[in-house]
C-alpha cells in the first residue's frame, strides 16, 4: 500500500480514526479497544481525544489472529457481544445499524452484513462464544474457525451496499473505495449465511 492502512486517509482522517469515530456514533458500543503492533505512537496520536483503548500486540508478527486474541483478553467484565472489525474495512453507519438491529432480534447468534449473496463484515460474536477469540490462533484459521463451528447459528443482514464486503487489499482498492463511492444499504433481514 506503500502506507500502513490504519494512517490511510479516509473522508479526511486516517483510516483507523474513521472508524473509532463510525464506533462511537453508535450508543450500543460500550467498549472500544484498538490492537496495534507497530505504530503505536502513531495510532495512538490519531485516536486522542476518542474513547478507545489501545491495547498493543507483540505478537502482531505472528499473524492478525493474534490481535483478535489480543483484543478479545483485553475485554473488561462480560459483553453482551463482541463486533469484530478490521482496520482495513471502512465501515459505515448505515451498514451498522441494520446488522445491530438484527442483533437484537436474536442475540445468541452470530451476525454479519451480506452483499448479493456473499458474507460481508463486520461480525457480531455473541456473549457465549465471545471465549473463544481468546484462543485464536494462526494455525487454527483464527476466527474462520470459530465461524465454522457455530455455523448453524450464523445468521446475514442482507444490504444493497459493496461496502459491506469491502477490503483495502491494494492501492487499486483503496482508490476506488473512497467514501463518497458507498450509498447506503437498505437492511433486509434473513437467518442463514
Amino acid at each position: 500500500m506503500g502506507q500502513p492502512k490504519a494512517l490511510l486517509p479516509w473522508g479526511g482522517v486516517p483510516l483507523v480514526r474513521h472508524q473509532v469515530d463510525v464506533l462511537t456514533a453508535r450508543p450500543t458500543i460500550d467498549q472500544l479497544i484498538v490492537v496495534v503492533g507497530s505504530l503505536q505512537d502513531e495510532v495512538r496520536h490519531a485516536l486522542q481525544g476518542t474513547p478507545a483503548r489501545v491495547i498493543v500486540n507483540p505478537r502482531y508478527r505472528e499473524g492478525r489472529a493474534t490481535s483478535l486474541a489480543a483484543g478479545a483478553r483485553a475485554l473488561e467484565n462480560q459483553p453482551a457481544s463482541v463486533l469484530v472489525v478490521n482496520v482495513d474495512q471502512p465501515l459505515a453507519v448505515d451498514l451498522l445499524d441494520p446488522l445491530v438491529a438484527a442483533w437484537r432480534t436474536e442475540p445468541a447468534a452470530l451476525w454479519r452484513p451480506s452483499y448479493h449473496g456473499r458474507g460481508g463484515h463486520p461480525l457480531i460474536v455473541p456473549a457465549d462464544v465471545t471465549p473463544e477469540l481468546q484462543q485464536v490462533t494462526e494455525a487454527t484459521q483464527g476466527l474462520r474457525a470459530v465461524v465454522t463451528r457455530h455455523r448453524q447459528r450464523l445468521r446475514s443482514v442482507p444490504v444493497d451496499s459493496k461496502q459491506a464486503v469491502l477490503n483495502l487489499n491494494t492501492p487499486a482498492d483503496y482508490a476506488a473505495a473512497q467514501p463518497s463511492s458507498h450509498p447506503a444499504p437498505s437492511p433486509k433481514l434473513s437467518a442463514g449465511p
